[in-house]
């Protein structure tokens, strides 16, 4: 019984979407394209079959198929980054269905994000273990370098902020009269200084970040893409943003 059970939990991780709820590509265009996504979401695989991760409404799901008449979504919590949990109630022989034993389910990510391991538990007794690895996106932080959340622009800006206060504050204790030729000068030099300084931190991470996970991937298409992080425009962006707080001739998070 408990190999029977394990070789429907396995089979029953399907690529090819619910006969009830939506297609994993109904998924990924409706919940999962054109945004920034968290560490878990999108399409993954196990030796045997694979499952979808989303989030909607600030709820995460994961749909799976455990027979041709469990095509329904399961809520997901989130742990941590890396940790994943959801739970459902019952089978029956080769048939999903709601019953008395209650299944749980840990997903714990590796560190790139690329892969992972599942535990899963019948009534509160361990019951095996499953190998995963994502199939779409094919690389998450390629594809996350191309969106920002809200979040992200906030925390932008207050960056920006607190570098024009802080350039600001330094020199008008060496001496400079704010307003003053010499005072712009100190502030444009010190802000591009520590601009330069952002940009060369960052381009060190993304390159360890590409390294992990290769800088060309084959995409769903068939076509090979590569994505590139520009710090020459970064800096760009960032000192235009700059000089126009340091000038007073924009309000942060209005018209910078």
């Amino acid at each position: 019984m408990k190999k029977l059970f394990s070789t429907i939990v396995v089979l029953g991780l399907l690529l090819s979407g619910s006969a009830f709820g939506l297609s994993n590509q109904e998924i990924i265009n409706k919940y999962l394209s054109n945004k920034k996504l968290d560490p878990i979401e999108g399409s993954w695989k196990t030796d045997r079959g694979g499952f979808i991760i989303w989030k909607e409404n600030n709820q995460i799901y994961i749909q799976t198929d455990f027979s041709e008449t469990c095509g329904h979504k399961y809520e997901i919590t989130k742990d941590s980054d890396n940790v994943y949990k959801y739970r459902m109630n019952g089978y029956k022989k080769n048939r999903c269905k709601f019953g008395r034993d209650v299944l749980r389910f840990t997903l714990y990510l590796d560190s790139n994000k690329s892969s992972g391991e599942g535990k899963f538990s019948v009534n509160g007794s361990h019951h095996g273990n499953y190998n995963f690895s994502r199939l779409w996106p094919d690389d998450i932080v390629s594809h996350n370098a191309k969106y920002k959340t809200d979040e992200d622009i906030k925390n932008d800006e207050k960056e920006l902020a607190l570098i024009v206060n802080d350039v600001k504050k330094t020199c008008g204790i060496l001496g400079f009269e704010p307003g003053s030729e010499k005072f712009a000068d100190c502030t444009l030099k010190l802000y591009t200084q520590k601009i330069d300084e952002k940009i060369a931190a960052k381009q060190e991470a993304n390159n360890r970040s590409l390294q992990t996970s290769s800088t060309t991937t084959q995409s769903s298409s068939g076509t090979n893409t590569t994505i590139i992080y520009d710090p020459v425009r970064d800096k760009q962006n960032k000192i235009d943003r700059g000089m126009k707080m340091l000038g007073g001739k924009c309000t942060l998070g209005v018209d910078c």
